[in-house]
Parts: structure tokens; sequence; C-alpha cells
């Protein structure tokens, strides 16, 4: 058998399962090389890109790095080395979750960090928040919408500002030095985003941004508010603009409220149920769009979701794009 990156017989490597066409599975287990992975600055920024969102199919971090990578196949092979890893053990994991979707044999492969590679990372940059632990596709979801956010900035003249640099500056540092930096006390209990970022519009400042992720899994209202419910978040979210807590707690000067879903349905009845509790002027701060694909019989999407920041977000008054500030 000829030598290639990923088998070497004279180098004690054992070959790759294989499905009936000769292709290596897609669900193998890693398969370490007897090399050592020399990393690269294009290596950690895909590492850095999975650290900031949450896992990612493999064609979101090729647009992160194809300034830095020959093409698309060059991205693939090393994505599959750093599932493989070498003797010191892989640098990503493919959570196996995706395989559990009717598309997977379709899709991007979806990667996360493994453990080295959160450590390597750590090494270099402290993370400023804990990763997250829930369900995997509540996670990918996440990561795609915030990705996207990254992704689709610069094309229409907006820089991102992400949650890191955030919570770097200054004025965060009371939260840099809890347990949770995203998590602020409200009387409706303790509140957590999904994620915070924030966009530069040249000449005219600066909007930031609570990102929560609903696949309609759990009841908007319930009548217990201890209960999670995208109520309790709501009234958790309406306190903090109204006392303006998010100011001392993150630093940041304003705060809207985006809520991405996967119906239509959905995402009326979520901006109804703002409408009843929130005035005008706390209504117009938040934004539900429908992002399709993560539903019950969800997928990861082909592409970068630019429609997250091209496209129109709905309040309970009227519609809103967040490229224009």
């Amino acid at each position: 058998m000829a030598s290639s990156p990923l088998y070497d017989a004279a180098a004690g490597d054992t070959p790759a399962p294989k499905d009936a066409l000769g292709r290596r599975r897609r669900v193998a287990p890693p398969n370490p090389s007897s090399g050592r992975l020399v990393l690269t600055e294009a290596d950690y920024l895909i590492f850095d890109a999975i650290d900031r969102h949450g896992p990612l199919p493999s064609h979101y971090l090729y647009e992160f790095t194809k300034h830095l990578r020959r093409d698309r196949s060059h991205l693939q092979n090393r994505l599959t080395e750093f599932y493989n890893g070498d003797a010191g053990g892989s640098y990503l994991v493919r959570p196996p979750q995706q395989f559990a979707s009717y598309h997977a044999r379709y899709q991007h492969l979806v990667y996360d960090l493994a453990p080295r590679a959160s450590a390597i990372l750590a090494e270099r940059s402290p993370s400023l928040a804990p990763r997250r632990a829930d369900p995997f596709v509540h996670r990918l979801m996440g990561a795609c919408v915030g990705a996207s956010f990254e992704l689709t900035a610069p094309a229409l003249g907006l820089r991102y500002i992400s949650q890191r640099e955030i919570l770097a500056h200054p004025k965060a540092a009371a939260a840099r030095a809890s347990a949770n930096p995203l998590a602020i006390q409200t009387p409706a209990g303790t509140l957590i985003p999904d994620g915070l970022f924030g966009l530069e519009y040249p000449g005219k400042g600066f909007r930031f941004f609570a990102v929560e992720i609903d696949r309609n899994t759990e009841s908007i209202e319930r009548r217990n508010l201890a209960q999670s419910s995208f109520a309790r978040k709501i009234a958790g979210y309406l306190a903090i603009l109204r006392t303006q807590a998010y100011r001392e707690r993150w630093g940041v000067p304003n705060l809207h409220v985006l809520t991405a879903t996967t119906s239509a349905a959905h995402a009326r009845a979520l901006l109804a149920h703002i409408g009843r509790h929130a005035g005008d002027a706390e209504a117009a701060r938040f934004g539900v769009a429908v992002v399709s694909g993560f539903g019950a019989h969800w997928r990861a999407p082909s592409k970068v979701l630019s429609g997250v920041l091209t496209g129109a977000w709905c309040t309970p008054l009227t519609d809103k794009l967040l490229s224009t500030g």
C-alpha cells in the first residue's frame, strides 16, 4: 500500500476503516499519525473561530481561513489531520450527535475543540467565559448564527466586536472576575445569554447585542417562571433594559436582544409575548428572525447565514435592519 499523510506502513500506522466504495468512514475513530503535527497561524484561526462561536461546519472554518489556505481541499485535509491527531492526541473532534441527523451523509462535517486545542488556546489567550453545555444542535445553531454575523460584517463595512473583546474591556473587569462573566442577576433570576457581540458602524457609533437561540423545544410561558422558559428570559431582559444593568456588568453603552428561532409561527408567538409585556421603547430593543434548518429534522446550513445581517429582524412594532445601524 502506498504511503499517504493518513497511512504510512513503514512508520507503523494502521489503515483507516473504509466503506464499500473505499472511502474513509466519517464515523471512524481517530487514526493517529506517527509524525508530529506542527501548527501554523492558519491552524490557530480554526481553533479561535470554534472557541469564539462553538462547533462549526467545515465550510465555515474555510471562510475564516481561506486567505491563508491554498483551497478547500487543503483545509479538508488539515481538519482530518487534526481529527486524527498524532502521538499527543487529537486537536479536533467530530461531535457524534451530528450523525443522528437524517442529512448527516450529505452535509459538511462539524468540528469542535478537543481538550488539547483548548489547552493550547488557553496558553495563548485565556478564555473569558466558560464553554456552554447546551444540547449539540442548540450549540451548532448558535455557532452558525454567531459566525455568520462575524463573516458577513466586513462586506457591509461594519466591524464585528466579539464577546471576548467586550469582556476584555476595562469596564467589564468585575464580570471577568466572576465565575461566569456572561451571567447577570435579575429579579427573574440569573440571565445568561447564548451570545454577546457588537457592531461598529463607521461614523455612527456602536450597537451591542445579546443573542438567544430558541429551537421551540420549550413553552413560551409556564405557570412557574422559575422553570426555564422564554417568558423568564424576557422578564430578565426587560429588567436589565430598565435598570441599564448591562452597563455595569458588561461595560456596553446599549443593548439589543436578538432571538433566532426555527419557524415563522413560533416567531409570531414570541413577538406577541414580547408585545404584551414590553412598552414601545422596550419592544424596539427586541428582534426575532427565523433561521430555518434547525428544527426537528435539522441539518447544518449549506452556506454562511448572511441573512442574519443583511435581512430584517422583526420587532412587535416593525422590522429593522442591523446592517444600517
